[in-house]
């Protein structure tokens, strides 16, 4: 007769926590005894996404960020990322919102500083474009790459900045 699979069911006050080893999930009852998990040769793999926060001496910056109080006609510095060398690339994700209207425009610009210069594109571009009109624009001025934002509407707009940078 086969053993049934080992199972682990664990809540968090009524809520359940579910944990698998493999495809086989683990079943025990804690009834106020320590519990000793051992595993065999399997590994255990937790992954959540990983969001980059800044940290003393990380290259990048501060992440997240928010600018506030963007007005019509005045390019706005959004962000600086220190890109030394060749190669190097950066990934904004932006939330430009006008609250007051109740708009919103989500999109990614992703920038390749190479050659003395930088290339970019915005694209993933959802919400609003057509009623909250702005520029972006990135430029390189010497090891630094700066995503700027140059709004055409007629509210003052507030941006939330989150970034990813890879090193080559």
């Amino acid at each position: 007769m086969a053993e049934p699979p080992l199972q682990l069911k664990v809540t968090v006050g009524e809520q359940p926590i579910h944990v698998a080893v493999g495809e086989q999930p683990i079943l025990a009852t804690l009834s106020g005894e320590p519990l000793h998990v051992a595993l065999g040769s399997e590994g255990l793999n937790i992954a959540t996404p990983v969001v980059l926060q800044s940290l003393g001496g990380w290259p990048f910056g501060e992440n997240p960020k928010r600018v506030s109080d963007i007005l019509r006609d005045s390019p706005m510095v959004l962000d600086r990322v220190a890109m030394p060398g060749q190669y190097r690339v950066v990934e904004w994700l932006l939330a430009i919102h006008d609250s007051a209207n109740g708009l919103a425009v989500g999109c990614r610009v992703l920038a390749i500083a190479k050659g003395g210069g930088i290339e970019f594109t915005e694209y993933a571009i959802t919400g609003d474009a057509d009623r909250l009109v702005y520029e972006i624009d990135c430029t390189l001025d010497g090891d630094e790459a700066r995503l700027l934002l140059t709004s055409r509407h007629e509210g003052p707009l507030v941006v939330n900045v989150m970034k990813i940078g890879v090193f080559a």
